[in-house]
């Protein structure tokens, strides 16, 4: 009888457990599925700049530009702003690539502040000059090196999406 009730207790843990398990899954999913209607809606009504999450963008650095501050491969955080320096490490559009370089000087055009930019790992300054308006944000941190992991998946998508299925129907498959 004594067993009896520790088993009962054992399953009712058990299943608790469980219910908290699915609970923190479909808040992990909602919360995926949400931010990433934010980011389609944003990138559909304003298609010449990157979406954002409450004023936060990344970019992954592709390029030698930066080095030594910003490695090929590093996720760079930029904040939305519009409040820029000589010295800043701003994230801007060129056509469709973003660029990440460094403000070395400001100027002032026909009324219209423009910036001049630099690569640190570059002999020369940017022969373009920089408009505000295709100014993305300015750098506020960085990730090092998870870039070259989200580029794999980028790469790899569709070995990614087949595993992740096959991990959901296991589990679908395999639930108590």
């Amino acid at each position: 009888m004594m067993e009896n009730k520790n088993d009962v207790k054992k399953d009712v843990k058990n299943s608790n457990k469980k219910k908290i398990i699915n609970i923190i899954e479909y808040i992990i999913i909602f919360l995926v599925v949400f931010f990433n209607a934010i980011l389609v809606f944003q990138s559909m009504n304003n298609p010449n700049k990157t979406p954002n999450l409450f004023g936060k963008k990344a970019f992954i650095i592709i390029s030698g530009s930066m080095i030594p501050e910003i490695q090929i491969g590093d996720v760079v955080i930029v904040n939305d702003t519009n409040d820029f320096k000589i010295g800043d490490v701003i994230a801007f559009r060129r056509d469709s690539t973003v660029i990440v370089h460094r403000i070395i000087k400001e100027m002032d055009i026909n009324g219209e502040v423009m910036y001049q930019t630099k690569g640190d790992n570059n002999n020369v300054e940017d022969k373009e000059l920089v408009a505000k308006s295709t100014i993305e944000g300015i750098m506020i941190g960085k990730i090092p090196a998870i870039g070259k992991v989200l580029m794999w998946l980028y790469n790899h998508l569709s070995i990614v999406i087949v595993i992740l299925i096959a991990i959901l129907i296991l589990r679908f498959l395999f639930r108590k």
